[in-house]
């Protein structure tokens, strides 16, 4: 059992099945659920359910007090997830302004820093959510990268903010990055000609050149997306060696929202069409085509 944290103001307490009544006070109001994976709840089974399985869950979860008999307002927690540790946080709308959800973060992450041995921790933010994005930067994550998501309540997906801080920076303040970090993937094609597979997908797929080296062209860069520091990236390199009419290399891009209409614009443009647009059973709208030289491209949103 995780410890108990105290604050200048608060209590943070192991999360327990009786905390349910209490967090069912906020859980079914609405403004309080914008940005939340579910709908307002709407009986206190439903928050029951929520907090039997968060219990039941690998996850590390604190109630947030302001006195040691009072109700629990909210909850901050490690997830459990595999991968960079998680962090989540949820604060009642009465409570909101008090500064309670910086202060409780900020117990939680020297615990979890110095108690659980982590090295850093991630919290995915949408990115509309102005109030826990001034939450993250004011205890000190720093924004890492963006991803596209869909509650299964919403006819529509979101943008998903990622932000991130690690042990060091928390010990020290500061914002310096790890040398060894990487940043992006950008996968290598060996292509018969350069020029013309980077004007291809440039004309065809909406992608753009980053750079050609050589002349005639020995390598090339190309982009998809709105940043620089996001997005599809991929470079070609000349080879003389054939290649087969489907290289065994596939790639994965994933995008926003409107992926048939995406789809559209390379059947008018003509590109080769490998599959249509497919709900598929994983939870994710794909379509699939292959380029100029026969390397397979997926799309996909979360459907």
């Amino acid at each position: 059992m995780h410890s108990i944290l105290t604050t200048d103001r608060l209590i943070l307490r192991p999360l327990a099945a009786a905390d349910a009544e209490d967090l069912f006070d906020a859980y079914r109001r609405p403004e309080a659920m914008v940005y939340m994976d579910d709908a307002p709840h709407t009986s206190a089974a439903e928050t029951k359910k929520m907090v039997d399985g968060m219990l039941d869950g690998p996850g590390t979860v604190w109630t947030v007090r302001t006195t040691e008999d009072g109700p629990a307002l909210g909850y901050v927690d490690y997830i459990g997830n595999t991968g960079v540790p998680g962090m989540g946080y949820f604060l009642h709308p009465d409570h909101w302004g008090n500064g309670y959800t910086s202060e409780a973060v900020r117990a939680a992450l020297d615990y979890g820093f110095d108690e659980m041995g982590l090295d850093r921790v991630e919290l995915w933010i949408s990115e509309e959510n102005r109030a826990s994005v001034r939450v993250a930067e004011r205890v000190g994550f720093r924004r890492r990268g963006r991803m596209r998501q869909k509650y299964h309540q919403d006819e529509t997906g979101h943008d998903k903010v990622v932000y991130g801080i690690t042990a060091e920076q928390w010990r020290t303040d500061q914002l310096a990055g790890n040398p060894q970090a990487a940043y992006l993937l950008a996968p290598i094609l060996a292509v018969p000609d350069v020029q013309a597979a980077a004007e291809y997908y440039c004309d065809k797929l909406g992608f753009t050149i980053g750079f050609l080296y050589g002349d005639p062209p020995a390598h090339a860069g190309i982009h998809r997306g709105e940043w620089t520091s996001e997005g599809a990236h991929i470079q070609f390199t000349l080879t003389d060696q054939p290649l087969p009419p489907k290289p065994p290399v596939g790639f994965y891009i994933f995008m926003g929202e409107d992926v048939d209409g995406l789809f559209e614009e390379y059947q008018e443009a003509g590109v080769h069409i490998e599959r249509e647009p497919t709900d598929e059973p994983w939870g994710m709208r794909e379509f699939a085509i292959r380029d100029c030289n026969g390397y397979l491209l997926r799309f996909g949103r979360p459907s």
